[in-house]
């Protein structure tokens, strides 16, 4: 009966210390899942933005079936390797989040170009003092054009 529980205790020790970070070799790496979630998420927006917008007769189910499929040929991805690596990704996750936190910190870095993040803001030409050789030359336009007659 010992020997039994060691066995058993032993075998629950081994099975309960297996190393949960390790990704299967059916499932996408995380790099890949991310480029291809970010991909599907960039034909869903492309979906209902532009197609689905100009022509209303048109079902989303089908036109997303399409787009995805498009975009797991482009990413050379069989449907059944991504189904059950989203299957896997969904029941871990730690994973899950660390690929949806990686798409969001891309996406945000991608939306705004160094040009626009360092924008010089523009003052109001208005509220700031004019030249006074430019109300010289306003001043001195407006009297030319005051002189013109019309016949």
């Amino acid at each position: 009966m010992r020997t039994i529980l060691l066995i058993f205790s032993f075998t629950y020790f081994i099975v309960g210390c297996k190393n949960k970070e390790m990704i299967p070799e059916n499932v996408l790496p995380p790099q890949k899942m991310q480029a291809v979630l970010w991909d599907m998420m960039r034909a869903d927006q492309f979906l209902s933005d532009y197609i689905l917008n100009k022509d209303t007769s048109l079902k989303k189910e089908t036109e997303s079936i399409k787009l995805y499929q498009q975009v797991l040929a482009i990413n050379h991805v069989s449907k059944e390797k991504f189904q059950t690596s989203f299957a896997f990704y969904q029941s871990n996750p730690s994973f899950l989040k660390t690929i949806m936190d990686s798409i969001a910190n891309t996406t945000t870095a991608r939306a705004a170009p160094a040009e626009i993040k360092n924008r010089v803001p523009v003052t109001d030409s208005l509220n700031n003092a004019v030249a006074p050789s430019a109300k010289k030359d306003t001043n001195r336009f407006l009297r030319k054009t005051k002189k013109i007659r019309i016949q």
